[in-house]
């Protein structure tokens, strides 16, 4: 197989990522997904997905409610959605976000090794620490713990799992008949006592693959140890640069091979023939934002408040702290928290609605926005994957099917064209495919 390096494109499936505007633009444009269930627009985007050869598909955990009424139905439980939209596929990756601080490794072992076998080595497990206090006292919490803590916590976690999906193997005995074969892991720690051993079977992956958003120095310093993708926010060349140097650092230390984990960032690209066309989408989906009622939630995704008068006011940066004072408090990514203040501070004059509008109601958190022709992103991804430093992007969609089904007829062949995207189904395991070495267990 060809040595030839691609941009990985991962879908994220989520539609609390769209523009929030999205749902009353499908109704006015049409084509917008079917919601007879929360999980039909995941089908959809997902074959859709497919058809346009993305390595994978992300499904963030949304682990209590992110608002009500929210118009995407109620999301379902990403491994089970999964479980269904891996029925459906033969080549996508199905990467499940859960949460380290309320799941129990053993059983999330269990189900994300389910989920492996039912794809035949697709699956992957976005380990996140979550932010929400109400969210830990859904899950028998008695509050959330600090940043810190968490990445602790997580990296027992990852331990955890690791040791149990590690520690089994399908071997052929003496009489030509394969049995399953797995050992305890006897793991006694701070956070977790588990005895092992996993009584699921591996897939021709052997396990899940690994992917982590670590921002900060403790997330960077898990993710060195364990992931095998990280999914990151880096709106310049120079910010990508600097990340790829601290997670290479990281890893170096860890004892793994420098930029052998690939620097996956956030992308929400608003796109037509002409920009002049991206620009008119782009105003239709902001005109069916009410953001006098979003403004006061435009920080509060990082514990954050601030005051204002006029939603068209400048925006009041003195009124919220430099990043490197919060690190360690910030609620949701830190990585999100110093894009969106990096924006703030790169555009000075920018009012409380234009940063509403960044943070919130454009969807894709704080991820880099692009707004212009399709001729023009594809030279924007020629020049990304010319400079080497991220192994491709996370694509959030600003309305959805609409907006995917465009991309894969309109997009797709022009990367293709340009010799930077793969032109045909990758059908090897999800690991490979980001890098991952397989060895069977005892292998050197």
């Amino acid at each position: 197989m060809s040595n030839k390096r691609y941009l990985h494109l991962n879908l994220v499936g989520n539609e609390i990522n769209h523009h929030q505007g999205a749902p009353a633009f499908e109704r006015d444009h049409g084509g917008g997904p079917d919601r007879t269930n929360a999980y039909q627009p995941i089908l959809e985007m997902g074959k859709l997905a497919e058809e346009g050869l993305f390595t994978a598909m992300f499904l963030g955990d949304i682990a209590g409610t992110a608002g009500s009424p929210a118009f995407d139905g109620g999301p379902p439980e990403p491994i089970t959605a999964f479980a269904a939209l891996a029925t459906q596929t033969r080549y996508l990756g199905l990467i499940a976000t859960a949460s380290t601080s309320f799941y129990d490794p053993y059983n999330l072992a269990r189900l994300l090794g389910s989920l492996d076998q039912i794809s035949n080595g697709r699956a992957g497990f976005n380990a996140v620490t979550s932010v929400s206090e109400e969210w830990a006292l859904n899950y028998s919490k008695e509050g959330h713990p600090d940043r810190n803590t968490r990445y602790q916590i997580a990296d027992e976690f990852l331990d955890v799992v690791k040791g149990l999906w590690e520690n089994r193997e399908l071997r052929f005995d003496p009489d030509g008949i394969r049995r399953f074969y797995a050992d305890p892991i006897n793991h006694q720690g701070k956070h977790f006592q588990v005895l092992g051993p996993l009584n699921v079977a591996p897939s021709q992956q052997l396990r899940p693959l690994i992917a982590q958003a670590g921002g900060s120095g403790p997330g960077i310093r898990v993710a060195a140890k364990h992931a095998e993708m990280v999914f990151t926010n880096a709106n310049t060349y120079a910010q990508a640069a600097d990340y790829r140097a601290q997670l290479d650092a990281a890893l170096a230390e860890a004892g793994r091979p420098t930029d052998s984990v690939p620097a996956i960032p956030g992308l929400i690209p608003y796109l037509g023939r002409t920009r002049g066309e991206a620009e008119e989408k782009l105003k239709a989906l902001d005109d069916h934002v009410p953001y006098e009622v979003y403004a006061p939630f435009a920080l509060i995704q990082f514990g954050l408040e601030y005051t204002f008068d006029s939603i068209d006011d400048p925006f009041p940066l003195d009124q919220i702290p430099k990043p490197e004072d919060v690190k360690d408090t910030i609620k949701s990514t830190y990585g999100n928290y110093v894009g969106l203040y990096t924006w703030i501070s790169d555009n000075p004059g920018v009012t409380v609605r234009d940063v509403t509008a960044q943070s919130l109601a454009r969807g894709g958190a704080q991820h880099r926005k692009f707004v212009g022709s399709y001729d023009d992103f594809v030279d924007d991804l020629a020049g990304w994957h010319a400079e080497g430093t991220v192994g491709g992007f996370n694509v959030m969609f600003p309305s959805g099917v609409i907006d995917i089904r465009d991309f894969v007829d309109e997009v797709i062949p022009r990367l293709i064209d340009r010799g930077i995207y793969r032109g045909t189904p990758d059908s090897r395991p999800l690991r490979e495919r980001f890098g991952s070495e397989i060895r069977l267990k005892g292998e050197k």
